[in-house]
């Protein structure tokens, strides 16, 4: 005061109060902060929406205008400090100048969020009892506030939560403190349409739009613990437990809340029994009676309605009261209405946010979903069907917000006539009704809560199917399964088809979703009752319809590819069984290999085993098993890879076991063909190319290239689509031969590479695989022309790299394949006759599958043509393999002379045909 008194006592100009403010800086930043406070209440209460306060913290570094401020005439000091000036002005400055002055916040209010005014720091006892002020404020002192203090404090409030239900009862306190209101309720505009109403839902309901209570009928005392805590800057705990009463819907257009959310007016109603559009439902149900009505929109961005406040009888303060004897005389006042105008923006703001928030947390929290759902999809071997069905409800739960979950699946075993797919019969009888579904899970919302936490690792046990022709769940399965399609109830109870299942099973509401496969195939239901008591709405609507189609999607791909690969496993295990009994009873029993024990077995040179011209006819079936134990230990190979005799013996009885008595491949034709190699090895004298590991696999790769042959060609078991074709599509006879021999290896019983290192088996194995698949003809044709071009070449005789040691196996596996070509006339026309009679066979077959004549080598009607037939195949095929080989060595010229003999004995049969026939049949 001594300061302004001094200032009063001198004359004013400009210089003066320059420099008066130099020396005085303290009075100009408490001036302009007091300043600064003033006139943004006057502009709060001058704007009609309210919005300069929701800029109040952003705007911190604008310029305000100071044109109304009243400077006292400077003082004339002759000890002016320029410098000091020089902070605040120009020299040349004058009172406008002012315009330009920053304000005077702190770095903390640059924050844009709804805090109090920085005003001057206080200390610290005048903070503590500043909060004790608080503390003790009371609804009536709250109306004694300031309406500036009041909307800024609750505004504070109303933005500290982005949840929708939670947001809605902060406005409904919000309003009911700033209009004195007894009771609220607040109305969001829901489009029915978007929730799948039925048409009788629809009738007068206005473009399909309801109103429906978010927070119905808020009562007073709960307003009471709002006014208690809305000083500490936090309500979350004072507005959030209360009941909200029966969630109700309203016809857009009908009653007070619906012409209001219509019109988009405010209606102010002092009697509402008065009103023709007053509903009095309510008040007879509660026994609370309604007197005056203040019911306002909120109205978004572009003007549209987007909620409706109600308030309820208008209640004074204690002066009020005591002039009036009752509050229900009190009605709302057009002050009441201007102060919630003022409001309404930041309501607005607050909905249209949680929306989105809740919009947004909803897009993640699916995304997340899908996410691991489709992390699963590819990962199935991980998973069960327990694990993936269990993320499924718990998903489901969080999702669609509902206190209950199942999941219902198919038995996708049983045939259904529906054309969709669908298995589930319409009328299903007693007898069979359970014998549809595989397994059903069920999981409930507070199943998942663990000590005040959710657990997402919860597994869900499945039940076994126990549905009787009563079950009230039969009549939504059968709906959904037989459409296809989502289903949404959203009152059960008023539903006939499922006003059972509604009340043996407590449900208000449900949502129905079919789990689809890549077929269109129903393969499971979800179920999702009963919307979560804390959500915005008691149904569902047609954002959970749109999460759920999604879901439902990745729950299809999931659910099958789980499901499938579980069969898989199942199916794997069962071929290991079917593989352990097979090993069994395929293997020679102990009595046949104590017998061949005790055999003497001949030397090789006594069996005639190093001639080329061997004949197996010769021997008998225990002389052929001699023969070839003969063979190994002239090479030596039991001692250099320590076989055990026993098991060598049971090797050979359980490969001849392995056989099928077809006319040619069968087990003799095996042994021709191993014999050939030992003589080809032997006499040949190719110990020299290959060492000792490589001539074991190929003795072995002999002994077992036709391990169960069906007596049928590759291009048949094709044409038939077998299941050994639809296994393997190239050299489908091969590889089901090298897996018999792979099979009979690994029983220990017979396995005579049990001796062998790592390295050598897999190099055995490897060996073994690549010389039976070389007796596929069809490969031979793609190595022929490789090994003819070798055998012209200088270096015909030498096989010392990989490759080339490669392509002399695979011609050698043929040439012991064919060597029955090269045998002496009567074993060659012999073997000739079986290999036809085998082809013939054939040849009927394909007569009565397809109903057309095979081809010449397999027609029997064409058996005449055998000769020509063989002569053409050992020209062909025979001769040029055979030629080259003796080109690389000529110790195996005798194979190639053994079949141009055979070829010239064919051709005197046909001689001796034609000269037999009569001479117009020859003509």
């Amino acid at each position: 005061m001594d300061r302004i008194d001094d200032m009063n006592s001198q004359s004013l100009d400009a210089s003066n109060v320059s420099t008066w403010l130099d020396n005085n800086p303290d009075f100009l930043h408490d001036y302009l902060k007091k300043l600064q406070i003033q006139r943004r209440r006057t502009s709060l209460l001058s704007d009609k929406s309210g919005l300069l306060l929701a800029n109040f913290n952003t705007t911190c570094h604008k310029k305000y205008s100071t044109q109304d401020i009243n400077f006292p005439e400077p003082l004339s000091s002759p000890n002016s400090n320029s410098s000091k000036l020089a902070k605040y002005s120009s020299p040349n400055s004058n009172p406008s100048s002012l315009k330009s002055l920053p304000l005077f916040l702190n770095s903390t209010s640059l924050n844009p969020s709804f805090s109090e005014p920085n005003l001057p720091p206080i200390n610290q006892s005048d903070q503590l009892e500043h909060e004790n002020i608080k503390k003790q404020v009371s609804r009536d002192k709250f109306r004694q506030l300031s309406l500036y203090e009041k909307m800024y404090t609750l505004v504070k409030c109303l933005y500290q939560s982005l949840d929708l239900k939670t947001t809605c009862k902060k406005i409904l306190n919000t309003v009911s403190l700033l209009l004195d209101a007894d009771r609220c309720s607040l109305f969001l505009v829901v489009d029915e349409n978007e929730s799948e109403t039925s048409e009788e839902e629809m009738n007068g309901i206005a473009n399909g739009k309801v109103l429906v209570s978010v927070v119905f009928d808020a009562k007073s005392h709960s307003l009471n613990k709002f006014v208690k805590n809305y000083a500490f800057d936090s309500m979350d705990d004072g507005c959030g437990d209360d009941d909200d009463g029966e969630q109700i819907k309203i016809p857009y257009g009908k009653g007070i809340v619906g012409y209001v959310a219509s019109t988009g007016e405010s209606v102010n109603i002092p009697d509402a029994y008065n009103d023709p559009r007053f509903n009095a439902t309510i008040d007879q149900k509660t026994g609370y009676k309604t007197k005056s009505i203040l019911c306002l929109p909120i109205l978004n961005e572009n003007g549209q309605c987007i909620a409706v406040a109600e308030a309820i009888n208008k209640i004074g303060d204690e002066s009020e009261l005591e002039e009036n004897n009752n509050s229900e005389e009190f009605s709302f006042t057009k002050e009441d209405e201007e102060i919630f105008a003022k409001f309404m923006p930041f309501i607005s703001i607050a909905i249209r946010n949680s929306n989105l928030y809740s919009q947004s947390q909803k897009e993640a929290q699916t995304n997340k979903v899908l996410l691991e759902l489709a992390t699963i999809v590819f990962d199935e071997s991980a998973s069960t069907v327990d694990h993936l069905v269990s993320r499924i409800l718990f998903n489901s739960i969080f999702l669609l917000e509902c206190e209950n979950c199942q999941v219902i699946l198919f038995n996708t075993n049983v045939s259904g006539k529906s054309n969709t797919g669908v298995v589930f019969p319409r009328r299903p009888s007693f007898q069979d009704i359970n014998k549809y579904f595989d397994r059903v899970y069920e999981l409930n919302y507070n199943d998942l809560k663990i000590d005040k936490n959710f657990s997402r690792e919860i597994l869900v046990k499945s039940k076994v199917p126990n549905f009787t022709i009563d079950s009230p769940e039969l009549s939504i399965i059968n709906t959904v399964s037989h459409s296809g399609e989502i289903l949404n109830v959203q009152n059960a109870k008023d539903d006939i088809r499922f006003s059972h299942f509604a009340e043996m099973t407590n449900t208000q509401s449900f949502l129905c979703i079919p789990v689809t496969n890549c077929s269109d195939q129903v393969v499971a239901l979800i179920l999702a009752c009963n919307k979560i008591k804390n959500s915005t709405l008691n149904y569902f609507s047609k954002s959970d319809i749109n999460v759920a189609e999604a879901f439902a999607l990745f729950c299809g791909i999931g659910i099958q590819n789980i499901m499938m690969y579980e069969k898989v496993v199942r199916a794997m295990n069962m071929q290991q069984v079917a593989l352990d009994v097979l090993s069994y009873h395929v293997s020679s029993n102990q009595d046949e290999v104590d017998r061949l024990t005790k055999e003497e077995i001949p030397e090789a040179h006594e069996l005639g085993l190093y001639s080329f011209f061997f004949d197996e006819n010769t021997l008998d079936d225990i002389g052929t098993l001699k023969a070839c134990i003969s063979m190994f230990g002239e090479l030596e190979l039991v001692e250099k890879f320590n076989i055990p005799y026993d098991v060598l013996c049971r090797f050979f009885l359980t490969v001849k076991k392995n056989y099928r008595p077809v006319a040619y491949h069968n087990w003799r034709h095996g042994f021709n063909v191993m014999s050939a190699m030992f003589t080809i090895i032997t006499t040949g004298q190719f110990k020299n190319v290959f060492n000792d590991l490589e001539i074991l696999s190929l003795l072995i790769a002999c002994i077992c290239h036709d391990l169960d042959h069906r007596g049928t060609t590759n291009n048949f078991q094709i044409k038939i689509q077998s299941p050994l074709a639809k296994l393997y599509t190239t050299s489908t006879m091969e590889h089901h031969h090298f897996n018999q021999c792979i099979v009979i290896l690994h029983n220990n019983v017979n396995n005579i590479l049990t001796n062998l290192t790592s390295v050598q088996h897999s190099t055995a194995i490897d060996l073994i695989e690549k010389a039976i698949l070389a007796t596929d003809l069809a490969l031979h044709f793609k190595h022929i022309d490789k090994f003819i071009e070798k055998s012209q070449s200088p270096t015909k005789a030498v096989f010392d790299t990989t490759s080339d040691k490669e392509l002399l196996l695979n011609i050698l596996m043929t040439a012991c394949d064919l060597s029955g070509g090269a045998k002496p006339w009567q074993c060659h026309y012999r073997l000739s006759q079986l290999v036809s009679s085998e082809f013939f066979s054939e040849g009927d077959l394909e007569k009565e599958k397809f109903k057309q004549e095979p081809i010449d080598s397999m027609n029997r009607s064409k058996s005449d043509k055998l000769p020509q037939m063989q002569i053409q195949f050992l020209q062909s095929v025979c001769v040029p393999m055979y030629h080259s080989l003796s080109l690389c060595n000529p110790l195996l010229m005798p194979m190639l002379d053994g079949c141009n003999s055979n070829i010239e004995q064919w051709q005197k049969l046909i001689q001796t045909q034609n000269d037999n026939k009569p001479n117009n049949e020859i003509n």
